[in-house]
């Protein structure tokens, strides 16, 4: 074994000193993120990081590995943070990206978890590390509404699992209970917020050009937008959370810009039946549909512009673009109603069509986004789906006139 070796196994083993500043020197860690490549400098730890075996009685000496020669990631990635507003997803992407520099999760998988533990902690949240069948479960506490995976309660406290998906969403949770490794569970810090209220700016050179192009009474119609197509990259294992949070997730700046004032000019001289109606059109019949069972075998809800950007989406995918299209360009109250298997919206229009529903006193129109074999204008739809039941399950009130 190699002197070098030798002193990290010693380090890691805590037989001796871990003190940084006896091994000078620093390397470059770089990477890209949100189409622009980054580095950030880091104090070197001769060897690198020790294996970590899969044991839990490491952690510690990871982690005290980790605040002696990584601390200084810390404030880069806060400034990297603030630069480009991150929401706190989008912060956890970027801290992904720096924990797989430092520990490669395909070498050491515990060791990287390590790494996204440390990085979460020292920026304020509040994470968990639990096991179960040999496996380490990265959990963060949050109050967010998340539906598809592994939730924990601790001291009435929500913590969420952030790597459920790295085991093919298939872990025995319902029948053993995941074990805590760390002597303290809960360390003081904020929420991790699953609520993208901010997209970051996106290198403009790196969007692709789309023309999305459908009929509308008997005309062809065309947009040509702006579309990223690295996006998906970024929201791949985002979870199924409350209907408000998806359907508001932001348009980036490039891909608003050449869509939203463009169709505000289409839509200029129409009333704002038409035009809910022109959008309507646009959404179902623009892009294709498919079930996420049979393109990613569970259920996946995409943002906005995810849906802009993908070739196939399914119906809630489909609600969510026209509630956001509806929202930006007439701002209008809107209702998303969820039956057995589908979902739609109804929009408050001043003169009500067809189907309506009312709901808190105000009467809302019914809009089908989703591609029918039947073409449905305003306030038609399926006649079966009309006779089923349904929840509303988000209401959106303007907060401006």
């Amino acid at each position: 074994m190699s002197r070098v070796i030798a002193i990290s196994f010693l380090i890691f083993l805590g037989l001796i000193s871990s003190n940084p500043d006896s091994y000078a020197g620093t390397h470059d860690i770089r990477f890209s993120f949100l189409g622009k490549e980054h580095t950030i400098k880091n104090q070197e730890l001769p060897g690198g990081f020790p294996t970590s075996y899969n044991k839990t009685s490491n952690f510690p000496n990871m982690i005290k590995l980790l605040d002696d020669y990584c601390a200084d990631i810390i404030p880069e990635l806060s400034t990297i943070r603030n630069r480009l507003n991150l929401s706190d997803w989008h912060y956890y992407q970027l801290i992904r990206k720096v924990s797989q520099q430092l520990v490669p999760k395909e070498k050491d998988y515990w060791g990287y978890t390590y790494c996204k533990w440390f990085f979460l902690a020292r920026s304020g949240f509040k994470p968990l590390l639990c096991t179960i069948d040999n496996k380490l479960l990265l959990y963060i506490q949050s109050n967010s509404s998340i539906y598809n995976i592994p939730i924990k309660i601790i001291d009435e406290k929500q913590y969420v699992c952030m790597n459920y998906h790295d085991y093919n969403h298939d872990i025995p949770i319902e029948k053993i209970t995941p074990q805590p490794i760390q002597s303290s569970l809960v360390e003081n810090g904020d929420e991790f917020n699953y609520m993208i209220s901010t997209m970051p700016d996106l290198p403009e050179e790196r969007y692709v050009n789309k023309t999305i192009e459908f009929k509308y009474k008997g005309e062809v119609a065309k947009h040509d937008i702006k579309v990223f197509p690295e996006i998906k990259d970024y929201f791949i294992n985002y979870p199924v959370t409350d209907y408000r949070f998806q359907f508001n997730i932001p348009m980036s700046k490039v891909t608003y810009g050449s869509l939203i004032p463009r169709l505000q000019t289409t839509l200029k001289k129409k009333s704002k039946e038409e035009g809910v109606e022109y959008i309507m059109f646009l959404v179902r019949n623009a892009f294709g549909y498919e079930a996420d069972s049979l393109i990613y075998g569970r259920e996946k809800r995409f943002s906005p512009e995810e849906t802009l950007a993908s070739e196939w989406s399914d119906c809630e995918d489909h609600a969510g673009l026209f509630f956001s299209l509806v929202r930006e360009v007439y701002n209008l109250p809107m209702i998303v109603l969820s039956y057995p298997g589908h979902v739609n919206v109804a929009v408050k229009l001043e003169k009500p069509k067809g189907n309506t529903i009312l709901h808190n006193g105000s009467i809302y129109t019914i809009c089908e986004p989703t591609p029918q074999k039947k073409v449905f204008y305003l306030g038609e739809m399926e006649k079966k789906l009309s006779k089923k039941q349904f929840e509303v399950v988000y209401e959106y009130i303007p907060t401006r006139s």
